[in-house]
């Protein structure tokens, strides 16, 4: 018999499952199929990191034998697609529907997004059998809002260096730039991009900014290109995919030359020769913002440029 001590909950035993249920359970196949349809129509949307949303749905009857009874023959040119809706700026994206009737839509942070499921075809009307809920994408960086109050406020150069000594090393680079952006009225990160590639830069929001930032971070400690367009904003993944073209011009070695010799930002090492694991973190922590892959590795430390009046006069004229 189990002790109790005072203050312990009460132990209880598990009731064991009624005989018919127990029956019901034992007649399912191991390998049973799902239901094609379900006793009605669900559909939900959730986000799960500021990148990526979450949409799993169920329908109470196939919606082709409905249309098939409606279009006859012209119902085999109907696909079953999922229409993300950003509804914020009324733009939308066409998505084949899983056949799994759930799956992972890659988005922009910082939005409000609705999901829509239903039947399309090309040159004909989207045919809309369900609508979701509004799910909401959290910022995919620090708020640029900071208390003023001197108890709790802290500078992005100290911040910087609290990152640096923690071990968060690039993340520790994205504030650095941050910090030489408030000095020099957010000439820095468009001056080192500028020079990063012959490319035009793009007309950039402070959230557009802030992400070219991470961008360049991300870039420095080895995260591949290819990885990082399918999560930028339009604007900074044609940019980037038009630097690419020029083969050797998106090269993290260059980037962190630039950085030295624009900023005079020194690193204790070169990022390409850290531990793998960091430059996995560091894309794992831009593409997926899942916590248990954002810890720091091994550190090597960052030495950050000197906020001084001759730094920032340099930086600002390599910006006009």
């Amino acid at each position: 018999m189990p002790l109790i001590f005072p203050g312990s909950s009460e132990l209880t035993i598990k009731q064991p499952l009624p005989s018919a249920v127990v029956d019901k359970l034992a007649e399912l196949s191991t390998d049973e199929p799902l239901p094609e349809a379900y006793p009605g129509d669900r559909i939900r949307l959730l986000a799960q990191s500021p990148r990526k949303l979450y949409l799993y749905w169920g329908l109470a009857q196939d919606p082709y034998d409905v249309l098939e009874r409606a279009f006859g023959a012209q119902s085999a040119r109907y696909t079953l697609v999922v229409r993300l809706v950003n509804t914020e700026s009324g733009e939308s994206t066409l998505h084949l529907a899983s056949p799994t009737k759930s799956q992972w839509l890659d988005v922009p942070p910082g939005g409000a997004y609705r999901a829509e499921l239903g039947l399309y075809a090309p040159g004909r009307v989207f045919i809309r059998l369900l609508s979701s809920n509004v799910a909401q994408t959290p910022r995919s960086g620090v708020a640029r809002t900071v208390d003023a109050s001197s108890d709790w406020n802290i500078s992005a150069e100290n911040f910087a260096q609290v990152l640096d000594e923690a071990g968060y090393v690039s993340d520790a680079l994205e504030v650095t730039l941050e910090a030489v952006d408030e000095l020099t009225g957010d000439g820095a990160t468009r001056a080192v991009a500028g020079a990063f590639s012959d490319e035009e830069l793009p007309a950039m929001t402070q959230e557009e900014l802030a992400e070219m930032r991470g961008l360049l971070a991300a870039l420095a400690f080895g995260a591949r290109s290819e990885s990082l367009q399918t999560i930028l904003s339009p604007p900074l993944a044609n940019w980037l995919e038009r630097a690419g073209r020029h083969g050797s011009a998106v090269s993290g070695e260059r980037l962190v030359e630039l950085l030295r010799t624009m900023l005079g930002i020194e690193m204790s090492y070169l990022p390409q020769h850290a531990p793998a694991e960091e430059a996995m973190r560091r894309t794992a922590r831009v593409i997926v913002g899942a916590s248990e892959v954002n810890l720091p590795v091994h550190p090597f430390h960052l030495w950050m440029p000197s906020m001084n009046v001759g730094l920032l006069k340099s930086i600002v004229s390599l910006t006009h």
